[in-house]
């Protein structure tokens, strides 16, 4: 009888996987590289509070964010802004027992260009695991599937060159969103050297007597060269009438604000 064997991977970008009761810490690593040929070391613990030894791999890989926050992944060492041929790691497989932790050693080494210094750089290290198998019979003259599901966890890793201080962004355009009226797209770009939070919000004042409304402000991160859109909507609470709306952008004390403005009618 033919075996088929299906392979399910699911990324997540969470460490506390209550399932598989693994915890991972720290969950994004930073190193401040400043010169040629200089290094870092920094421990990744993983923690297995499961009842039955649990088995991983370790890995590098590329990575970026669309406009929506999502993540992209791509082999490492293939985009310019990596720093995966920067790292080493002590092990490549790493076995844990049942109540126990294990520790992974991460070092960053600087090149000898020092232009690779004058920005920032990111990569992903992943740790996978592959130890939970559900045989499946779909009847007895038919195929039998073996369901092998791949934990990946992914830990982001960035340098920042310490001499880096001063984040850059603007804003860029605030559009309604055709399917809800309620709705602006707001576009800010990070055209820093250094990856910047962002905290966005709409300020709403009521063109006939003043009144003012501030929305809840989102967070969001954005590397150098990046762009992000932001969707922010007016409350229901907001009645009809002409309105100016503020899309506000803040992304640091030391920053100025960025703001796009715009008169609008909600009927």
């Amino acid at each position: 009888m033919r075996r088929l064997f299906f392979l399910i991977f699911i990324s997540v970008s969470f460490f506390d996987l209550s399932a598989q009761q693994i915890n991972i810490n720290p969950s994004i690593v930073e190193f401040h590289l400043q010169n040629i040929g200089s290094s870092e070391t920094q421990v990744i613990t993983i923690t297995n509070n499961s009842s039955k030894t649990q088995s991983f791999e370790v890995s590098l890989g590329d990575w970026n964010r669309k406009v929506d926050g999502a993540h992209d992944y791509f082999k490492p060492n293939t985009k310019p802004y990596s720093c995966a041929s920067w790292l080493t790691f002590d092990k490549n497989f790493i076995e844990i027992p049942a109540g126990k932790s294990g520790e992974i050693t991460l070092t960053m080494q600087a090149p000898n260009n020092g232009q690779e210094l004058e920005s920032m750089k990111w990569a992903m290290l992943f740790i996978q695991g592959a130890n939970l198998k559900k045989p499946i019979t779909n009847g007895p003259n038919e195929a039998k599937a073996s369901i092998q599901e791949i934990i990946r966890m992914g830990i982001h890793v960035y340098q920042t060159p310490p001499s880096l201080m001063e984040p850059s962004a603007k804003a860029i355009s605030l559009l309604p969103v055709k399917e809800n009226k309620r709705m602006y797209n707001f576009e800010i770009e990070n055209n820093g050297k250094i990856m910047i939070t962002g905290r966005s919000h709409l300020e709403i004042t009521n063109l006939t007597n003043s009144q003012e409304t501030t929305t809840e402000a989102k967070e969001f991160p954005v590397f150098p060269g990046g762009k992000r859109v932001i969707p922010l909507e007016i409350p229901a609470t907001i009645k009809p009438g002409k309105y100016s709306i503020l899309a506000v952008l803040d992304y640091g004390e030391n920053a100025s604000l960025e703001a796009i403005e715009k008169t609008i009618e909600i009927k």
